[in-house]
């Protein structure tokens, strides 16, 4: 009765409105950046200590279990991290970035045939201009073996690295910087990230230039960070873009060699600047009145 009664009491003051419905955290694409000091330290010490220590139980063998094993290091912090300063729920909907429902449609993954393409096409040149030959049998077997190749990286070859630096280092990052200013310093720090793979032989980086490798990085992680965007904060779009950029880049190199070539970061970094001057710099990102 008495809520009544001052319920129906005039009043000449402004009425507040509702409030807004609170954004999914599962579709942000910019977000404060706390945490994001925390996610890198671990995830640097969890991979480093990963590369650093594992090859020495291997005595000098195959370096891929060291690798594979320190690749989760930014799934691992995003986890952590997110499970300290947002608790279980922030946990779950970190993980239903991974949901495909109403991710953007087709325009993720127009941007991932892109960069396949370019990739592609990068191999593709050597072979037309005489430089390399590729015997069709053993591009046959190897076209064969691209399903399962996909697959692997997918789930631990890349792919699982897509949950920290896109689904919590890019929002963040987002968050406080201009989306291209972003995007170049995360593939700056994805690029640093790798640096010990350069030391362990039988790795792809140890027979690449760590310059030409960080300018690929770069240009890569402002693909991958439109694919993100565009994906509405998804990160299987992610997951998808990585992993079919690893496998075609992984054909290049058995087939034709130049890893990190010449070709192959001119490509990756004219795809890059085509999205950066189509979108303007946005790279998918909405602003706040598109939201």
């Amino acid at each position: 009765m008495f809520l009544g009664m001052v319920t129906e009491t005039p009043s000449t003051a402004p009425v507040a409105s509702a409030p807004a419905h609170s954004p999914d955290p599962s579709r942000t694409t910019a977000v404060d950046p706390r945490g994001l000091a925390a996610f890198l330290v671990i995830t640097f010490a969890f991979s480093w200590t990963a590369w650093w220590l594992i090859p020495r139980f291997l005595d000098g063998g195959d370096p891929t279990p060291a690798v594979l094993v320190g690749g989760f290091g930014p799934m691992v912090a995003a986890i952590l991290v997110t499970a300290f300063t947002q608790g279980s729920a922030g946990v779950g909907a970190l993980f239903r970035r991974h949901s495909l429902r109403r991710r953007g449609g087709i325009a993720p993954y127009a941007i991932t045939a892109l960069i396949v393409l370019a990739i592609a096409g990068s191999a593709a040149l050597p072979v037309r201009l005489g430089t390399v030959s590729v015997e069709e049998e053993v591009l046959h077997a190897a076209l064969m073996m691209v399903p399962l190749q996909f697959l692997v990286i997918a789930l631990v070859g890349g792919g699982n690295e897509e949950l920290g630096w896109r689904g919590f280092a890019l929002p963040r990052l987002q968050g406080t910087l201009p989306p291209l200013a972003a995007n170049v310093v995360l593939g700056a720090i994805w690029a640093v990230w790798h640096a010990p793979l350069f030391e362990m032989a039988g790795t792809i980086q140890s027979e690449v230039y760590f310059p030409a490798y960080a300018l690929l990085c770069v240009g890569l992680t402002i693909v991958l960070g439109h694919v993100f965007n565009s994906a509405k904060g998804g990160v299987l779009a992610a997951v998808v873009a990585h992993a079919a950029v690893n496998v075609v880049a992984g054909l290049k190199g058995m087939l034709v060699g130049d890893p990190a070539g010449l070709f192959e970061v001119s490509a990756v970094l004219l795809v890059a600047v085509v999205l950066v001057v189509a979108t303007r710099g946005r790279l998918g990102l909405r602003r706040p009145a598109d939201s």
